[in-house]
């Protein structure tokens, strides 16, 4: 049995997938194995998985025949009921790794007997081939020199609002099958949010790694790069998923308003890009979110203070049915959002979402 699995997934990177193979294949830690998951890519991606697969026999392939629709979700559930390893990693097929990223992961997990092991990354653009550091850069910045963490109560609340990717990080095989946990499948994106809830909700201890050991590839050319449409508010769907998850699993009362907190951050900045013709759809899906929250929750000191008042604003205009008072509140915000660290809205959450609306 492999010491770690490596999940790769693709769809229609033909261009990129030999670089991540390449990297992958060239981990300094040897004892692994390397799943690769095809989301039914209509160019050569299969075909140069097959190439990479007759010359190294750790490569096990997986082609799916058609396209899914739970694309990446799909592809990396595929990758879980397949791997071997006592840890299992996750791979984007576009990104590049450094060679000894896995080892690193690997070594603290077991250090420490880690459920979870992280590092940091680059946002990596394709086009101006600059480089540009992660949104949740400040809040890894106080995490990582503490190289481990325990994730009792007040861990979780702390490790919860970092970014949810999981080709930074390895996880405890025993974790995902004993716990069940997986990516949910359905007619979304960003499906990377509640599987990072159920993993934090769930795990003993995570270990950093306190390098950027990866470079994850934005803004590629052919995507979509100034269109936000309906699929992007599809992301509040998974409020529900993990709000559920909660209450299943007896932790509503401890986490309700770190999950009320991240759709305010999700809102805060899909209500800057929406456009005005779909601000209905968006005060829609708001209601769904708020409609699972008492209303004292929303309306308290503490959940004003946490979400700032301008967002606060615009979930009580949601509550109360008020979509005049909502269009306002977001005119406000949006003419009041601070102009900082600009790279983000290529390089960071915007960069995430062009990818997936070029699907």
């Amino acid at each position: 049995m492999p010491r770690l699995s490596i999940v790769v997934t693709s769809y229609n990177i033909e261009a990129f997938i030999g670089e991540c193979l390449a990297d992958i294949c060239g981990q300094t830690l040897d004892d692994i194995e390397i799943i690769v998951v095809d989301d039914g890519s209509s160019d050569g991606t299969a075909g140069k998985i097959a190439e990479f697969a007759s010359c190294d026999d750790r490569i096990v392939p997986v082609l799916l025949q058609e396209n899914t629709i739970g694309g990446v979700a799909t592809a990396a559930n595929a990758g879980i009921e397949q791997a071997r390893g006592a840890y299992i990693g996750f791979a984007d097929g576009d990104d590049r790794y450094e060679p000894e990223m896995f080892a690193k992961l690997l070594a603290a997990a077991e250090a420490h007997d880690a459920d979870l092991a992280m590092c940091s990354y680059l946002n990596w653009d394709a086009v101006t081939g600059q480089t540009a550091m992660p949104p949740d850069e400040e809040r890894w910045n106080e995490l990582a020199p503490l190289s481990v963490l325990e994730l009792d109560a007040a861990g979780r609340h702390r490790l919860l609002p970092l970014n949810a990717v999981p080709w930074r990080k390895i996880y405890r095989a025993a974790l995902l099958q004993e716990q069940g946990l997986r990516f949910p499948v359905g007619d979304f994106f960003f499906e990377d949010n509640p599987f990072h809830w159920f993993n934090t909700l769930s795990a003993n201890r995570v270990a950093f790694v306190d390098e950027r050991l990866c470079r994850h590839r934005v803004n590629r050319i052919g995507q979509t790069t100034a269109t936000v449409d309906s699929k992007l508010l599809k992301m509040f769907r998974h409020h529900g998923i993990i709000k559920r998850w909660l209450e299943e699993n007896g932790q509503d009362t401890e986490f309700s308003g770190d999950l009320l907190s991240w759709a305010s951050r999700q809102l805060s900045w899909i209500g800057r890009k929406c456009p005005t013709e779909l601000r209905r759809e968006l005060f829609e899906a708001v209601q769904a979110v708020v409609a699972l929250h008492a209303e004292e929750e929303l309306g308290s000191p503490q959940t004003r203070a946490a979400i700032g008042k301008r967002t606060a604003n615009l979930l009580l205009a949601a509550r109360n049915g008020d979509f005049d008072a909502f269009c306002r509140d977001l005119d406000r915000a949006a003419a009041r959002a601070p102009r900082r660290r600009s790279a983000d809205a290529s390089t960071g959450i915007m960069g995430r979402m062009r990818r997936i609306l070029a699907r």
